[in-house]
């Protein structure tokens, strides 16, 4: 993407008949990103091929170069890596640190900021278009073994603005561009013996606290070099919340368990060891987010004969941090229902359906809210299903004889169920539907739902088709058969 915009960039350039480059190289004024760093000018390194500065730069980041590449001495300088150089986007653009390039018109007026610093490495002006474009080589290569390269770009047109930041592969590390520098910085205040302090940003995983920050010195100075705690000491000099608090001797910015969940400061004074008088003061800003709450959705099911909790508790499944989620630490809120029949109990988390709520699906939103922290809160929905309970009514099948009175089957009951229970006479009614052929001297006993032969009667196969409903619905009913065969003997 970045290179077919260069690639677009060259042939406007060709075209144009009112051109401004700012490729040719230039020495311009170093750019101090304020968070101890001085940056390069890119227009001061155009040029030259990635291969060129590797051969004379480290690629850690960390080690300065020593050399010259092409006719460039860039001995004493750093070659960014690509976390480095989105560091500095960061400082423009901070969502950037997503992972993700940014572009769109939100970009252009902070890459107006950024060119308000750093030389365009190509720039054009038409009549209907302008367009800045700045460009360097990064330490760092894909996973594909190619190289990085950082670019910020703005433009305009008579009915829209745009911008980029951005670090995208290039495909050949051999290859010079007049319009590609290098990414190079040096630590602030190398030319002093000065102590010089950089503001740091730092954040906990919730109010359970921890380290906010590992070092306020990674990125502080001591007459050019990294500061460390051999070489200067730290004192903190005041903090908005008494659970922020600085290490003095490790560096380290630690938040107490309980913190406030909003953003804290903390200022520090570091002074060189050997000369107490050499100091520097900066900020630290400690962002405390509040613990993640997540309500989950849930599923349950009722019959409308007996209504009842359809869930027993939606707060089984939520959870606030790395806690279940309980109303010792939440507060539950019904937001709505599809069905006044079908209600949320604040005070135990169940959802309950009152006997006789319409069948169907119906859906509750309910709330739940962090108690030591109100605004933290989290929605969800439960899906009741109303249904009857599934009448099953299973064949039965005996063989007697047609000459002996008696009870060919105790009960068509025995092998049939309402819902998960068996079909009693306390829970279903019976009927007979119909005996196949006609037998008066075959009975089905509503009472107790045996199957009787009365009294001497004709031999053959005989089908009764029997009825069950549920007692306290019903019109919830299932059919089942029995099949006799009164043999002869």
């Amino acid at each position: 993407m970045m290179m077919r915009l260069i690639e677009t960039c060259a042939l406007l350039f060709a075209l144009a008949t009112t051109l401004t480059s700012t490729a040719a190289r230039a020495q311009g004024s170093p750019v101090n990103d304020g968070h101890g760093k001085e940056w390069r000018q890119l227009t001061d390194s155009v040029g030259l091929s990635w291969e060129q500065v590797a051969e004379v730069c480290p690629r850690d980041g960390l080690s300065p170069c020593a050399g010259v590449a092409g006719a460039l001495d860039l001995t004493g300088w750093t070659w960014a890596t690509d976390s480095e150089v989105i560091e500095l986007f960061s400082f423009y653009v901070p969502e950037i640190l997503a992972g993700s390039p940014v572009q769109g018109q939100q970009a252009f007026f902070a890459a107006q900021t950024f060119f308000g610093s750093f030389r365009p490495t190509f720039s054009f002006f038409i009549t209907y278009q302008t367009g800045q474009f700045a460009s360097g080589w990064t330490a760092s290569t894909d996973a594909a073994g190619l190289p990085l390269v950082g670019s910020v770009s703005a433009g305009t047109t008579p009915v829209s603005i745009g911008g980029s930041f951005g670090v995208a592969p290039a495909s050949d590390p051999a290859a010079t561009d007049r319009f590609i520098g290098v990414f190079l910085w040096r630590p602030t205040g190398l030319d002093t013996g000065a102590v010089i302090a950089n503001d740091d940003v730092g954040q906990v995983a919730s109010p359970a606290g921890g380290t906010a920050v590992a070092n306020v010195l990674d990125n502080d100075w001591l007459a050019g070099a990294r500061a460390t705690t051999a070489t200067v000491t730290l004192s903190q000099e005041s903090s908005t919340s008494a659970g922020v608090v600085l290490d003095s001797q490790s560096g380290a910015v630690l938040v107490a368990s309980g913190t406030q969940a909003t953003t804290h400061t903390l200022v520090y004074k570091a002074c060189e060891s050997a000369n107490p008088d050499n100091c520097d003061m900066a900020s630290v800003k400690v962002i405390v987010p509040p613990y993640v709450l997540r309500a989950v959705d849930d599923l349950g099911t009722i019959s409308p004969s007996t209504g009842g909790a359809a869930v027993a508790n939606v707060l089984a499944n939520d959870t606030l941090g790395a806690q279940v989620a309980t109303l010792a630490n939440v507060t539950l809120t019904q937001m709505s229902s599809t069905n006044p029949r079908v209600a949320l109990d604040a005070s135990d988390g169940s959802v309950d359906v009152a006997m006789g709520a319409d069948i169907g699906t119906h859906t509750l939103v309910y709330r739940i809210c962090e108690i030591a922290n109100p605004s933290n809160c989290a929605e969800a929905s439960v899906m009741v299903t109303v249904q009857p309970y599934q009448v099953v009514a299973v064949a039965d099948r005996a063989r007697v004889s047609s000459k002996t009175p008696g009870t060919a089957i105790a009960s068509v009951l025995a092998n049939d169920w309402l819902g998960n229970a068996r079909a009693t006479p306390a829970n279903v009614s019976l009927s007979l539907v119909s005996i196949s052929p006609p037998n008066n001297d075959i009975r089905l006993d509503l009472s107790d739902g045996s199957v009787d032969i009365l009294r001497r009667t004709q031999s053959g196969t005989y089908t009764l088709v029997y009825q069950i409903c549920e007692i306290a619905s019903p019109t919830n009913c299932g059919q089942g058969t029995v099949t006799l065969d009164l043999s002869g003997k």
